[in-house]
């Protein structure tokens, strides 16, 4: 039985999202960093950084959410998993994108929110965050998703990161970025993570 640890507030979410697009039977352990739930010794004998997502899956373990959104898309044939090596690398384009240049800025903004809140800082991670959004824009507007004309586990990676950030920035400067975005929330596997903690 796979189990994922975290709530749909944390980069857990892409996980879940990524579950319930590919219809996985799923254990789900809402543990958080904020309660302690994660500095647990039976915890840290899962993730010794003591951070979500972690995915069991009998006596394997794995952590960061990208890996193991790609290992549940290997899981079973799909086509949110294209053997299309081209696709392939838009997908590990993105999803790099999405973790080390747009989520970075948000996480840091919220690191911040949550400390001494200088507001200077916080307004410079919101414009790095616009900055980065730029290459996404350009892309959108000459392809319909991540990897191509149709959705993928690229999409889930990059859209549960601008999810995060969407309501903290101008998206009327990002048309193509925004109407992706709103495409891939309206599907029914993120709709229904938003109904779990």
């Amino acid at each position: 039985m796979l189990t994922i640890y975290g709530t749909k507030q944390s980069r857990a979410g892409r996980c879940l999202w990524a579950l319930e697009e590919f219809g996985l039977a799923y254990q789900h352990n809402p543990v958080t960093p904020h309660t302690g739930g994660t500095r647990t010794a039976a915890y840290l004998k899962l993730n010794p950084l003591g951070k979500v997502p972690t995915l069991t899956d009998g006596d394997f373990i794995l952590t960061e959410s990208v890996a193991i959104c790609y290992y549940l898309a290997s899981l079973q044939p799909t086509p949110l998993w294209p053997d299309d090596l081209q696709a392939r690398a838009r997908i590990y384009q993105w999803s790099s994108w999405a973790t080390t240049e747009l989520e970075f800025h948000l996480t840091m903004w919220i690191r911040e929110k949550r400390g001494n809140a200088d507001a200077a800082l916080m307004t410079k991670y919101l414009e790095n965050a616009a900055v980065s959004l730029t290459p996404l824009e350009r892309h959108l507007a000459a392809s319909a998703y991540a990897a191509g004309a149709t959705f993928t586990i690229g999409d889930i990676n990059a859209a549960s990161a601008l999810a995060m950030g969407a309501a903290l920035l101008d998206m009327s400067a990002f048309p193509a970025a925004k109407s992706w975005l709103d495409k891939c929330l309206a599907r029914p596997a993120w709709q229904k993570v938003q109904t779990l903690g």
